[in-house]
């Protein structure tokens, strides 16, 4: 019968599709088991290749210390290899080996990564000093109290920094991208914890607008459900900082839920601040001294030392500007995932830029997520946008009042799935 035919073409379909991914087994554990015996250094390929062929932890790294690697470790790579399952005693173990390397060969210098595709640049010409140089537009702000619908999130771009002449910036000497010394080092983490408490307690007398979105994408990249929810953060007539929702539409997502720690990550992980009071609940670790666009930076990996049961803490990279001092862009995600009896809790991998906001201090003001987050359900990719806009400096000689919270505030969300 023409349904049993349909049905026996399936069988062989699925036959040769279960075949053929164990071929492809075979294929990643022989090359796994060749680099064992290898004795030239890791390529990122091979490396990509063991993590893909399950290769353990304590295998990995001592492979790592054992032959070295023939690349340069950069964030780009360093994203790459957590997706595909890295953990960060093998990515340490990769730094290290650069550092050998860099020892042995001193005149090598340390190659910049390219800006990620399809972002536009996000350090613009003679990024400036403390107190002087070019000044920053914001992007376009939301008027306070109006709905904000930009439309889909693959329509928004990270900021640009535009400098105040328009006369193009002339080519100059080739930057410095040596390494500091580990003495200089340190003190440069000391330092730029220092500028953070000091952009911390600035943002903290700023008012600004806050744009959040969450979209769920399908297999075909379409987007299948959506969460928005805007922020006024002001300070009521006793100076008291208060956040306040001016858009909240009804959210349609179907296979995640937007939870509280999803909230206290858009408040306080995304934007990450790394002040001196921080210091010692992270471990950072110097990764390189690059040039971006226009901008030289020292680059840092930060991971928490100790992870506290009820507290969220941020893992990924940040650079600072080699001038300021100050951190000008984060990339990681927040942990731990929360998974109990009750349910999951997943957080994809973010980039936050930052903008030089009265010519100072640098203000978070773009957030960009685009991940798939691995729930024992299935997969989910999710995408997330947020802005944060028309910072104004609070001054004590003027009130904002500001409207109470409206009754039909959307409820407490559920727990994600």
């Amino acid at each position: 019968m023409p349904q049993q035919n349909m049905d026996s073409r399936q069988e062989k379909r699925t036959f040769v599709s279960c075949l053929r991914s164990a071929l492809l087994l075979m294929v990643l554990i022989g090359v796994a088991t060749s680099l064992l015996s290898a004795a030239q250094p890791l390529s990122k390929d091979d490396i990509s290749l063991l993590l893909i062929g399950g290769a353990s932890e304590q295998k990995m790294v001592a492979l790592v210390e054992q032959r070295g690697v023939d690349f340069q470790l950069t964030p780009e790579l360093i994203e790459k290899f957590h997706k595909l399952g890295a953990t960060s005693a093998l990515i340490d173990a990769i730094v290290k080996s650069n550092r050998r390397r860099a020892v042995q060969n001193p005149s090598q210098p340390v190659q910049a990564p390219p800006p990620p595709s399809g972002v536009p640049s996000q350090m613009g010409p003679e990024l400036p000093g403390l107190g002087s140089g070019p000044q920053v537009t914001s992007l376009p702000s939301t008027p306070t109290g109006t709905s904000n619908s930009a439309g889909p999130v693959s329509g928004n771009t990270p900021p640009t920094v535009r400098p105040a002449s328009t006369k193009a910036a002339q080519p100059g000497p080739a930057p410095d991208l040596s390494d500091p010394s580990p003495a200089r080092i340190q003190q440069i983490i000391q330092a730029f914890a220092a500028k953070e408490e000091q952009f911390k307690e600035a943002r903290d007398n700023y008012t600004y607008h806050q744009i959040n979105k969450v979209e769920t994408l399908d297999a075909d990249g379409n987007v299948d459900g959506t969460w928005e929810q805007d922020w006024d953060i002001l300070f009521n007539d006793q100076g008291k900082r208060i956040e306040h929702v001016t858009y909240a539409p009804v959210p349609t997502l179907q296979r995640l839920m937007v939870t509280e720690q999803d909230l206290d990550a858009f408040r306080s992980i995304q934007p990450f601040v790394l002040t001196t009071v921080d210091l010692p609940e992270y471990e950072i670790t110097y990764l390189g001294h690059v040039k971006v666009d226009y901008l030289t930076a020292y680059v840092f990996t930060v991971r928490p030392k100790e992870i506290k049961k009820g507290h969220q803490y941020f893992r990924g990279q940040v650079w600072v500007d080699d001038r300021d001092l100050q951190i000008v862009k984060a990339q990681g995600r927040n942990v731990p995932e929360l998974k109990t009896k009750h349910g999951e809790n997943l957080f994809p991998h973010f980039t936050t830029w930052r903008q030089q906001i009265d010519g100072k201090y640098w203000f978070p003001t773009y957030t960009m997520a685009d991940d798939t987050l691995y729930f024992d359900s299935g997969p989910v990719h999710i995408r997330e946008i947020v802005r944060y806009t028309d910072y104004k400096q609070f001054r004590s000689s003027s009130r904002i009042l500001a409207v109470a919270p409206d009754k039909t505030e959307p409820d407490k969300p559920a727990p994600k799935k």
